[in-house]
């Protein structure tokens, strides 16, 4: 095995093409040299080459469900309930997480609004929208961060900002929706982090989708099961400090917003969420909420309207008052339903604290989404 040493104007992809022939093999590097963030390299640093390896089955059995297979160079190790992931070529220890039930728990240290603020240029190049972006940046100070992975409950595994999961037994869920963005958008990355490793997304829709295996379609609770398997978190943790699956994260986050903000319901008499709530506070508010509670959201709104003495129409008709609508669906949303919205009123001073800071606006029109320029 080879050894390369960092100059200055270094980057991981420049020394990816220098040394192996592809930019995209910077991944490879990252992980051998268990390089966690690659934009920080220094200069004079020692960094290990990979050669090729061949892929040598690890079967681990998973309850009579598919069995899942491994690369030998990272080997799993558990010490005092904490998950560590060592590289073979590299005798570092890399966290991966905290065992906790049937699984482990990880926050991460990757956070979205960092990530937010230090790549905008990459977001738009994906065409979101600097009001897209200011909404995901106000929300994401109450969620997760972009390689938190939790694999404990009953959804087999949850990745990222806003813990995507695989879905429960028998039913799909948003985080193959996520992949499939990755696949699509930034196939090397795909292929590196989970491709390669036979895991691949099925029957996926903007919404939600299917995890398969080497060709089968995981949805049993046993076939799901191995997506509880500690390698399988790392590879996702990985995946979390990757600028384009960050990116990919913060596009599934806006997508989440076109999924409920124009759609009519009858509980609005007919009209939809978009033609009440404007502002980029509002729409901040509103996903936060579909976030944590999202079938509450459009009857909080309706309340909301009755308690301020207005009707849906005239806030279509481009009624002034979004601010006391505001104001009253706050209120209303922290007791409303059978399980009120968590942390309610905590979550709402947050995302009001980046209006006084003048990142977002409560402007009336002040949300402009990607899907109408």
């Amino acid at each position: 095995m080879s050894e390369y040493i960092v100059k200055p104007g270094d980057t991981l992809s420049k020394i990816a093409t220098g040394a192996l022939g592809s930019a995209g093999k910077w991944r490879i590097i990252a992980e051998l040299n268990g390089i966690v963030n690659p934009n920080k390299i220094r200069v004079g640093q020692h960094l290990q080459l990979p050669e090729e390896v061949a892929e040598v089955p690890s079967v681990v059995n998973t309850s009579g469900g598919v069995k899942a297979v491994s690369r030998e160079r990272v080997r799993i190790s558990v010490e005092n309930k904490v998950i560590y992931a060592t590289l073979l070529a590299k005798p570092e220890k890399i966290f991966v997480g905290r065992q906790h039930r049937k699984g482990l728990y990880r926050v991460g240290l990757q956070e979205p609004e960092t990530f937010i603020g230090n790549h905008r240029e990459r977001l738009l190049e994906i065409n979101l929208t600097d009001s897209e972006m200011n909404v995901i940046f106000a929300t994401s100070e109450n969620e997760e961060n972009l390689d938190a992975v939790n694999t404990w409950d009953n959804q087999f595994i949850s990745f990222g900002m806003f813990q995507w999961t695989a879905g429960g037994p028998g039913k799909p869920g948003e985080l193959p929706a996520l992949i499939k963005i990755v696949k699509e958008r930034y196939p090397d990355d795909f292929q590196h982090y989970w491709g390669q490793f036979g895991l691949d997304v099925v029957d996926v829709d903007k919404k939600t989708g299917w995890f398969s295996y080497r060709g089968k379609k995981l949805t049993s609770a046993a076939d799901k099961a191995m997506l509880r398997e500690h390698i399988w978190a790392y590879r996702f943790v990985r995946a979390g400090a990757d600028i384009e699956v960050q990116a990919a994260q913060i596009l599934h986050a806006i997508n989440r917003i076109h999924q409920f903000y124009s759609v009519k319901s009858s509980k609005l008499d007919g009209y939809a969420l978009v033609d009440l709530i404007t502002s980029e506070f509002g729409v901040a508010l509103l996903l936060d909420n579909h976030v944590n509670r999202p079938g509450y959201i459009r009857g909080c709104v309706a309340a909301a309207l009755e308690r301020s003495n207005l009707t849906a129409a005239e806030m279509a008709r481009g009624g002034d008052d979004e601010q006391l609508l505001i104001k009253n669906y706050l209120d209303i949303r922290q007791t409303y339903g059978k399980h009120p919205m968590t942390d309610a009123k905590q979550r709402a001073a947050v995302t009001r604290g980046y209006v006084v800071d003048g990142i977002i606006s409560d402007r009336r029109g002040s949300f402009v989404s990607s899907a109408w320029v």
